[in-house]
């Protein structure tokens, strides 16, 4: 007998990356597309200066980060140690997106 419980889709699937304070998600739309995500979120968080997801983004997320600093010319934000808690927004960027930035690089390397 055939099964009549609902298949789930589970795409588009993100991949969250972060630089320090700074999140973001690279989104797979296929299936196809899930290993180059999985590889470029890990290198865009390590090298997140070569990249400008701001200008690539498709959409943003909003997320919450609990800040916290010994630096004495920061304590004016909070009391002592206490933790501040920032709203911020992260970039959507579909690897679609990067391959199509990515590719003119690789093509002018290997020429």
């Amino acid at each position: 007998m055939f099964s009549k419980r609902k298949t789930k889709n589970t795409f588009p699937l993100d991949f969250y990356g972060e630089d320090g304070s700074w999140r973001f998600i690279i989104r797979a739309e296929r299936p196809s597309e899930v290993v180059d995500a999985m590889y470029w979120r890990a290198y865009i968080s390590c090298h997140r200066k070569e990249f400008d997801l701001l200008h690539i983004a498709t959409g943003k997320f909003n997320y919450k980060y609990n800040y916290s600093s010994y630096d004495a010319s920061e304590m004016h934000y909070a009391s002592g140690s206490d933790a501040l808690r920032v709203n911020m927004m992260g970039p959507i960027v579909p690897i679609s997106a990067i391959l199509e930035m990515v590719r003119p690089r690789a093509d002018s390397a290997t020429a």
